[in-house]
């Protein structure tokens, strides 16, 4: 019988500049940081007094996840090749920061798709946003930081690497929309909106140039 996932909600929040609830993150491939998968993720940004909840939970998880881990790995020590050295126990970075305006800012995120072992296609995992009311949009508007949310989430401890140290991921499950702030699209027109002519030429779709 499967386990039945738990989900968690945040409190209301404030995202971040670098959210990416709109559509995935790819990355920039061409200069070698591309993620073929798409990533949907929000670092939503929460007063300290709402968030101190939040924080409990979190660390309990990690630590009860450690605490698991190196009893582990005192029971069953990993083999080691002759000339390696041994990957001790050690703690990641967790998925919060405190700030020192008294908010606290927590980096939740999750693949955009997956690979299915059968077919071995790539299958999309669209990402839930719901209105005040809990009601889904379904055409979802580009989310811009500032905007206002709630997030439900799921934890997932995992253990230490080579790369990265114990830690507990936050994952992304679906998105509450309270107050939209939309991209201000007059940054990067290089003041020409400002210099706009009545019924002159206006072009019918996006810029040929690549900038």
């Amino acid at each position: 019988m499967a386990v039945k996932e738990e989900f968690h909600f945040t409190p209301r929040g404030i995202a971040e500049s670098d959210c990416a609830i709109h559509e995935p993150d790819y990355g920039n491939p061409a200069k070698g940081f591309g993620n073929s998968r798409g990533i949907y993720r929000v670092n939503l940004t929460i007063p300290l007094a709402k968030a101190r909840p939040l924080i409990k939970l979190i660390t309990k998880a990690h630590i009860d996840n450690l605490k698991v881990l190196v009893a582990e790995n005192v029971k069953r020590p990993p083999v080691v090749p002759r000339g390696k050295r041994c990957l001790m126990p050690y703690e990641g970075e967790m998925p919060f920061l405190k700030n020192e305006d008294g908010t606290v800012t927590f980096k939740i995120r999750r693949y955009a798709s997956y690979i299915d072992p059968r077919s071995q296609e790539t299958k999309l995992l669209y990402l839930k946003v719901v209105d005040s009311k809990g009601k889904r949009i379904s055409n979802v508007p580009v989310i811009a930081g500032g905007s206002e949310l709630k997030v439900k989430f799921a934890l997932f401890p995992y253990g230490w690497s080579a790369v990265a140290g114990a830690s507990v991921i936050l994952q992304l499950d679906s998105v509450m929309l309270i107050k939209l702030v939309e991209p201000n699209t007059d940054a990067s027109d290089d003041g020409w909106a400002n210099e706009a002519v009545a019924n002159g030429y206006e072009a019918e779709g996006g810029s040929a140039w690549a900038t």
